[in-house]
């Protein structure tokens, strides 16, 4: 059906005629609608509107993790076992389930058999404003008996700070999903101080130890191990920002 004619204030026949001062200012409208245009696309773009999630990638919590030692420094050696290496085979494990779940981002501070300073592995999660730092390393002693599983917080702080609250959530979990001794959470003079965010190390068995080492050296093993400490990261998180555990 057609529409209905409207009426209009020209009389037909009656055509409008632009100066030349008047096109200029049409134009330079014109122009202007097209920048805002533009302009809003791109916001929509950048706040992710129109997105499946309707979250930008930012809003996710990031956890950055370091594998212990590399390069140069490599960590305990036993039996020709490089702490350094065990160390970061665990980390990719991690990454791997971090990565998969939606609602985390994960940053490592290596992802090769590198030296990194001190200093710079903090200064990865502190300029990327990280929620949480986890740096992952592996044991040794001098008495060869020694095993187990331990966490460790900087000696700065009081317990119930937050980085305690995760050391303990983490020895909970990684201790129940591989059936290793609990050595418990203890502090230490650490270059963990510097983090602006709760932080942790755990040292996840003793190499010095004939079974844990084999163990270390499992890939299996491994993915239990990166299965315990994703669980604590995800249980810290929905317990720290309970809105967390509803994405």
């Amino acid at each position: 059906m057609s529409q209905p004619q409207r009426s209009s204030h020209l009389a037909q026949g009656v055509r409008i005629v632009y100066s030349p001062t008047m096109r200029r200012r049409h134009l330079r409208f014109v122009v202007l609608l097209g920048l805002l245009a533009v302009m809003a696309s791109g916001a929509c773009l950048l706040s992710g509107c129109g997105s499946a999630q309707g979250r930008s990638a930012t809003d996710r919590p990031l956890v950055v993790l370091d594998a212990g030692h590399g390069g140069r420094d490599p960590g305990a050696v036993c039996d020709g076992v490089h702490e350094a290496d065990v160390n970061l085979a665990l980390l990719e494990s991690v990454s791997e389930l971090l990565a998969a779940d939606e609602r985390l981002e994960v940053k490592a501070t290596r992802t090769l058999d590198i030296y990194v300073t001190l200093e710079d592995r903090i200064a990865v999660a502190n300029d990327a404003d990280a929620a949480l730092y986890l740096s992952i390393q592996s044991n040794a002693c001098e008495y060869p008996d020694v095993t187990g599983v331990e966490t460790l917080v900087s000696d700065t702080l009081s317990e119930g700070d937050p980085s305690w609250q995760f050391a303990e959530i983490l020895q909970d979990t990684v201790c129940k999903a591989t059936g290793a001794r609990d050595r418990g959470v203890r502090e230490q003079d650490l270059y963990l101080h510097r983090a602006e965010m709760p932080a942790a190390l755990i040292e996840v068995g003793f190499l010095t130890n004939d079974e844990e080492r084999t163990k270390l050296l499992d890939p299996t093993y491994h993915q239990t191990i990166a299965q315990g400490l994703y669980d604590g990261i995800v249980a810290y998180l929905g317990y720290a920002d309970p809105s967390f555990a509803e994405r």
